[in-house]
């Protein structure tokens, strides 16, 4: 958790530490989502800025930048237990859903669910501290969003 936080708030040169842990774990955690099955797409994009935008009130121009700096993260290593830990403590159980139901729209955004996507989004969830029926009520919550039966 200190590489964490200790990587977002240290040195000027690093675009990561010029944003909020919160976001910042948020935004990583989304990424590795959006690119668990090979590749970031357009309308995952669409989904991870939509949310990054209107979770943190962010302007487009400042969710791109947050999405930079979570991309240098990303590009070192990705740390799902410290990042899930922060968020676990520093978001509450609606905001928590709320990245859940953004990873599901992610996930199915492409019309398929990969089993590694699958995995992927519950054990995260379960990392955020959310329980297996509150992360499958997300899934559901998404599901009929989208027009389609639960799989």
């Amino acid at each position: 958790m200190q590489r964490f936080k200790g990587g977002v708030a240290g040195a000027e040169n690093d675009p990561a530490k010029k944003h909020d842990p919160l976001k910042l774990a948020t935004a990583a955690v989304l990424l590795d989502i959006a690119y668990a099955d090979g590749e970031f797409t357009a309308p995952e994009q669409g989904d991870l800025l939509g949310f990054l935008t209107r979770a943190f009130t962010l302007t487009g121009e400042m969710a791109q930048e947050l999405i930079k700096a979570a991309e240098e993260i990303r590009s070192r290593t990705i740390d799902h237990f410290a990042l899930t830990s922060y968020i676990r403590r520093h978001a509450s159980l609606d905001e928590r859903i709320d990245i859940v139901k953004t990873m599901w729209r992610m996930v199915y955004s492409d019309g398929r669910l990969t089993d590694y996507e699958n995995y992927l989004v519950r054990k995260l969830a379960d990392l955020m501290g959310l329980e297996h029926h509150v992360m499958i009520q997300a899934k559901v919550a998404v599901l009929q969003e989208r027009g389609a039966a639960a799989s």
